[in-house]
């Protein structure tokens, strides 16, 4: 995956393009797609490691929420990391 994949997606939910739940699914079907193509360690871009652990904490079934867990992240928190991550995307390409 090239690091335009990765700024397309992020970019797309950080402009509300794409539903959270439509972020985090095509979010790991990246991931996975991109870990399987590495044959040294991993190859993901600067924001797109620190981004998979908040992305990995949300869950997208409301019914498996627990709104009172430190450990795992709502739409809120999955938002302002991807907003991060597109900045350090942004950053990567100057």
């Amino acid at each position: 995956m090239s690091d335009d994949g990765w700024h397309d997606l992020v970019e797309g939910f950080v402009a509300q393009r794409i539903d959270v739940d439509t972020f985090h699914n095509r979010f790991f079907e990246l991931w996975h797609a991109n870990s399987r193509a590495s044959t040294f360690g991993s190859t993901h871009p600067e924001g797109i490691e620190t981004l998979f652990y908040t992305v990995e904490a949300y869950c997208p079934d409301p019914a498996l929420r627990d709104p009172a867990s430190r450990i795992e992240a709502d739409e809120a928190e999955v938002r302002k990391d991807a907003e991060f991550a597109l900045a350090r995307l942004r950053a990567g390409r100057q």
